[in-house]
């Protein structure tokens, strides 16, 4: 019988099982973000009808908690599903988004390693403020946990503070966040156990969409 030489490795878990939900917030509309702010901006039309969606996929996870940033995207987000259920909701502006200006227009792949040390020379500079957000981001979740052992949770956040949770739990680098995008609707999903070991059950599920979310095409990337 074959045995798996790497399940010496693998550490026990222990139940209870904390279930984070984590949702991006639906289209927002930009077109607004002048007049009313970043931190106000509503959802689109487009956004109104992506909720409808999400909604509907929510209520099939049987959530016990619900969580939002304070920002009025995510929150508004979340305003079907607890309209449908009832349920309260905890505003965290811990989850906020993390406005991190200094990864736009950076490109790094189809680079030569001379190229890169010369251009990137604050690429240790960048993974330094990188390792802050994920530690910050962890840290936001492992006390969210510790309040809610064994319950099932939603929260609803933003791209940069979800992309910052899970490549901290994948211990990436700038060039790994920049790797990873979360649409926007979409669902995530990790398991903590009782002693904090963390299990990422999927990323960017937007299976609930009926269409596929418009994806970011390397705009951030290129020059």
């Amino acid at each position: 019988m074959y045995k798996n030489p790497y399940a010496k490795l693998k550490p026990s878990s222990c139940r209870p099982y904390t279930e984070i939900y984590f949702i991006r917030h639906c289209h927002p509309n930009y077109r607004l973000e002048k007049k009313v702010g970043e931190y106000h901006m509503p959802l689109s039309k487009t956004g109104l009808k992506q909720r409808r969606y999400l909604t509907k996929k929510l209520l099939t996870l049987k959530i016990d908690k619900v969580y939002a940033s304070g920002l009025a995207r995510a929150q508004e987000t979340a305003a079907l599903y607890l309209k449908k259920t009832g349920k309260k909701l905890d505003i965290d502006e811990r989850l906020d988004e993390i406005n991190w200006k200094d990864w736009y227009r950076l490109k790094y792949f189809n680079m030569t390693e001379k190229a890169r040390e010369k251009r990137l020379r604050r690429h240790e500079i960048l993974d330094r403020e990188l390792d802050r957000m994920q530690t910050i981001a962890r840290r936001v979740i492992a006390d969210i946990c510790r309040h809610n052992r064994g319950r099932r949770l939603a929260i609803f956040s933003h791209g940069n503070f979800i992309r910052a949770l899970l490549t901290g739990i994948l211990d990436a680098d700038v060039v790994g966040f920049l790797s990873l995008e979360i649409f926007q609707s979409s669902v995530s999903k990790i398991v903590v156990d009782r002693d904090g070991y963390v299990k990422i059950s999927f990323i960017n599920d937007a299976d609930h969409l009926p269409s596929p979310p418009t994806e970011d095409l390397y705009i951030t990337l290129v020059d």
